[in-house]
């Protein structure tokens, strides 16, 4: 790898230099002379074990030149380091990098702020998608083929965005010359079309965290079975830690809170062991019906039971689509499992999103757009079997191939049959192509390769299993901000329903209800308002 400097700007990099990727990793430093967010930490460290103002102990560490990161390696004993290393925020931003890990960051970390490039913004015209590295597979078929069903992918895109912005001009009756009516008849265009796009896309995203957390997604990335993960994780730690990269005239901001990045595979360890438990004790038996859109699959109830959710949550990773019938577990049960979990987790190592659950549970499938969105709302907790590399892959795609996507709201509607047969085809001959690649590539790959290369070739539009937790405040804030014009149709359709099924839960959403507007793909004026 090779480390930049552009002290003009203040921008630090490191890129990768394997011939399989393009990805790079910059930080954008607060302040080049010096390591703010160190002594931003030390500042806070010092604050509270002490009755002086911020101003006076600021002050005496300024004159008296204090090294903020070497007092930070003599205090850590009496704080621990992670309490220290929330104080010290890092602004990174990591590029060219597939949509699936992109999503999978903003999954595994709860607290992040944070942009991911939009599709509406991106040139597809010479799409870049992640490679197989040739030392993970020789085969140069599989790995031809892989690219084939990238670039089919994209052509339809290309194909049927033309097709879709014809159909929605005249359906919507845009007029040309309102310029607003124009931008947003575009940027639907985009929304419906973006469907066919393969989550092995390069993207880029920029997002604030605290060395702690920098630290903590390094050492899980370590642990993962993916290779764009590790490669992810190396270049961070070069980054942001101690490197022996040296990048001139780069005072790395918090090098001495990037701490315990060593692959941490308590979450990969308790996993395997506990599905292994599992295997023998749920029925192989899938449960799936198809529902034909997101709003159908939904289902949302109080959870009272944290421990089930967190068994189904594991049951999810065998069956994705559901087992035809749930574990039934007992006492003995509950004990093996604990033994499990604890033999591999406590305050250093949490169980992540596996573990977590809430008030009100909201369930179903919904497609890779629109989780996307819905991701974002980082107060809510989030479960998605397709983020963990212990998922069963080809449980996930052993349904009809009609049966594996969704596809947009407005294909729905009078008048877009044709434009639906055609993107329906498209897919369906996609989802072809993936699970005999998906047969086949397992001959020439590992099985954790040819596992994560197959949800890269994944569209938009997959349709997968969802679990969201969440408290009546966060709910709330979600339904207003989601549900309002302005948005992607199809997560103001699906939040709408929760809203719905909220209701006939409790009649304290009614207000709620009847003070939100109902989301009509029909609807021109909501169609090109875009406020």
């Amino acid at each position: 790898m090779k480390g930049t400097f552009r002290k003009d700007l203040q921008i630090a990099s490191v890129r990768s230099e394997s011939v399989w990727n393009k990805f790079k990793v910059h930080t954008l430093l607060q302040n080049p002379s010096q390591k703010q967010p160190s002594i931003n930490a030390y500042l806070g460290a010092r604050y509270s074990r002490s009755s002086d103002s911020i101003v006076d102990i600021a002050k005496e560490i300024i004159e008296n030149n204090t090294d903020a990161a070497d007092r930070l390696e003599k205090i850590f004993h009496g704080y621990g380091h992670k309490s220290v290393g929330d104080m010290a925020d890092l602004f990174v931003c990591i590029e060219n990098i597939p949509m699936f890990t992109a999503m999978k960051i903003f999954y595994l970390n709860s607290v992040i702020s944070g942009q991911e490039r939009s599709t509406r913004y991106q040139n597809f015209e010479s799409p870049e998608f992640v490679k197989i590295p040739k030392d993970l597979c020789k085969d140069t078929e599989i790995r031809k083929e892989y690219d084939r069903i990238m670039l089919k992918q994209m052509a339809d895109y290309r194909n049927l965005l033309k097709k879709t912005k014809l159909v929605l001009k005249e359906n919507f009756k845009i007029n040309e010359e309102n310029q607003s009516e124009v931008s947003a008849w575009k940027s639907r265009s985009f929304d419906v079309a973006r469907y066919l796009l393969p989550y092995g896309l390069q993207t880029s995203l920029a997002a604030v965290m605290s060395a702690r957390n920098w630290s903590e997604l390094i050492a899980y990335f370590n642990a993962n079975d993916s290779v764009v993960d590790n490669e992810v994780a190396n270049l961070l730690m070069n980054l942001l830690g101690e490197s022996n990269v040296e990048i001139r005239g780069y005072v790395r901001e918090a090098d001495g809170l990037i701490r315990h990045t060593d692959a941490n595979c308590c979450r990969r360890n308790s996993t395997k062991s506990i599905l292994q438990y599992l295997e023998s004790k749920i029925s192989q038996q899938k449960r799936y019906e198809s529902n034909g859109c997101e709003i159908d699959s939904c289902k949302i109830t109080y959870n009272t039971n944290p421990i089930e959710a967190m068994v189904t949550h594991y049951e999810l990773l065998l069956n994705p689509l559901g087992s035809k019938d749930e574990l039934e577990f007992d006492e003995q049960d509950e004990i093996a499992l604990g033994e499990k979990i604890f033999e591999n987790h406590d305050h250093h190592n949490l169980l992540g999103n596996i573990g977590q659950s809430g008030a009100i549970k909201i369930e179903g499938m919904a497609t890779l757009g629109t989780l996307k969105d819905l991701n974002r709302h980082r107060s809510l907790e989030r479960y998605m079997p397709i983020f963990h590399d212990n998922m069963n892959i080809d449980n996930e795609l052993e349904r009809d191939d009609k049966e594996c996507f969704f596809l947009c709201n407005y294909l729905e509607l009078k008048g877009f049959e044709k434009l639906r047969k055609e993107y329906e085809e498209a897919l369906s001959e996609t989802y072809k192509m993936i699970k005999n690649w998906r047969r086949v590539s397992k001959q020439f790959m590992s099985e954790e390769v040819s596992s994560e290369y197959t949800k890269y070739l994944l569209p938009h539009a997959h349709s997968t299993k969802y679990c969201f937790y969440g408290s009546f405040d966060d709910l709330q804030y979600t339904i207003n901000l989601r549900v309002r014009r302005g948005g992607h149709i199809a997560y103001r359709v699906l939040v709408y329903k929760w809203l719905e099924l909220l209701r006939e839960l409790d009649p304290i959403w009614k207000p709620l209800l009847n003070n939100s507007e109902k989301p009509d793909a029909k609807s021109k004026s909501q169609f090109v308002d875009r406020s």
